[in-house]
């Protein structure tokens, strides 16, 4: 008797183990190697995009304008800039202004007019950059400025400066649009290249440049992402009119590149 109720005992045992593990299995999902997302895509299969090799937060890509839509504006800058100005006297930035002079930076910008101060001009009188376009009555203004900074003043001191520049600019011509282009970088082999004055410390400082924009609202437009060589490192040499001398300054090549770009980057 004792042994009939042992065995009905191991039987019942033996049932519910079986309901239990069945219980489990419903539960269970099931998956396989290659697990879908709710969009239906592999996971394994999806792959991450490329990284950006331009400045974080700049403007992107937009359907390209006219050259009119340059006719109110005003293009500051040092001799890079300069050598863009002869270039579009063929009409391909309409009737933009140039406050432009050689070894122009954001520290001398601050400096006051004298018969030997850097000073861009209108109407042939050398005057302040923040009086020059309020005298020019432009709506947009496109600055570009660092090269005759980096080397002498460092990293903090020529965003600080050129922080300083643009406010002034505001401060006479409130309504004007902001743009700020990154600065080029230099070719391999320029004889400038220094402690400070680098293209990796240039990269650096058009990221701040792009930060600053961000955070004062103004646009930041990377001229600079599609001049590099093939590497990426360095100002392309066929864009460059000097390239184993100071290595920055722009072939005509170089200049269409600029203003397409321009054309395709308004904010």
């Amino acid at each position: 008797m004792k042994r009939l109720s042992m065995s009905i005992l191991l039987v019942l045992m033996s049932a519910l183990l079986v309901l239990a593990m069945t219980a489990c299995g419903g539960d269970t999902a099931t998956t396989t190697p290659e697990e879908t997302t709710s969009a239906g895509v592999s996971q394994s299969a999806t792959t991450e995009a490329p990284a950006d090799t331009g400045t974080v937060g700049a403007v992107g890509e937009s359907a390209a304008v006219d050259a009119s839509y340059f006719d109110d504006a005003a293009f500051v800058g040092d001799s890079v800039s300069l050598k863009l100005s002869y270039y579009a006297v063929n009409g391909c930035l309409g009737n933009a202004q140039f406050f432009t002079a050689g070894s122009l930076g954001s520290a001398n910008a601050l400096w006051e007019v004298s018969d030997e101060s850097v000073h861009p001009s209108y109407q042939g009188q050398k005057m302040l950059v923040e009086d020059c376009i309020a005298n020019s009555g432009a709506k947009k203004v496109y600055i570009m400025l660092g090269m005759n900074d980096l080397g002498l003043y460092g990293l903090e001191d020529t965003v600080k400066n050129f922080e300083t520049l643009v406010d002034r600019i505001l401060e006479k011509s409130p309504s004007v649009q902001i743009v700020v282009q990154s600065m080029t970088p230099m070719t391999s082999t320029s004889t400038i290249i220094g402690e400070n004055l680098n293209n990796d410390n240039i990269k650096i400082y058009n990221q701040r440049l792009c930060d600053l924009c961000t955070e004062k609202g103004w646009a930041f437009v990377d001229v600079a992402s599609v001049m590099y060589d093939a590497e990426g490192e360095n100002l392309n040499r066929d864009y460059c009119s000097d390239p184993d001398q100071l290595g920055v300054h722009f072939t005509e090549e170089g200049c269409q590149k600029w203003v397409d770009y321009l054309s395709t980057h308004t904010p």
